[in-house]
């Protein structure tokens, strides 16, 4: 099938002066469209999944709004249980990762908790072993130092 061209070029929209001119503007709107949309992406969080961020900082942020509680020490299982709690039921509304937990935890940590837990992350190997660190494996060692040697099932039972 053959067609034609029925446009009718006039000389003030086929000029090289007018694709000059057009080429300008969009040169000088490209630059500040890519920091928009960049912009946009980082406060987002870029989320490549869904709805869920992708980086440690956006969960913070996210995680920093609900006011979490701190955690110094302990004074009784009861109290650690229910900051242990609290937090979960954060993370269960806010939907997050499980890569994200402990480090999200960890950092509610002042005084003494946060000296046993940079104690603790070193003698494990620091970062690397915090990002890849489970809930379970964190709620555990969490436990074990502030009631070490205590049946954490009995004390429960008995306080419930």
């Amino acid at each position: 099938m053959l067609m034609v061209n029925t446009r009718q070029s006039t000389p003030e929209f086929s000029s090289p002066a007018f694709d000059v001119a057009v080429q300008r503007a969009v040169n000088a709107l490209l630059p500040g469209l890519t920091a928009q949309i960049t912009n946009e992406l980082c406060q987002n969080g870029a989320r490549s999944n869904g709805d869920q961020p992708s980086t440690i900082h956006t969960w913070l942020k996210r995680f920093g709004k609900q006011k979490p509680r701190s955690f110094s020490s302990a004074t009784s299982l009861v109290d650690d249980e229910n900051w242990i709690a609290h937090i979960e039921k954060l993370f269960e509304v806010l939907g997050c990762s499980y890569e994200f937990k402990a480090r999200l935890a960890s950092y509610k940590f002042e005084g003494d908790a946060l000296n046993w837990w940079k104690s603790f992350k070193q003698a494990k190997g620091d970062e690397a072993y915090v990002a890849t660190l489970s809930w379970k494996d964190f709620r555990e060692a969490f436990f074990l130092q502030y009631f070490n040697g205590v049946d954490l099932s009995l004390c429960l039972c008995l306080v419930f």
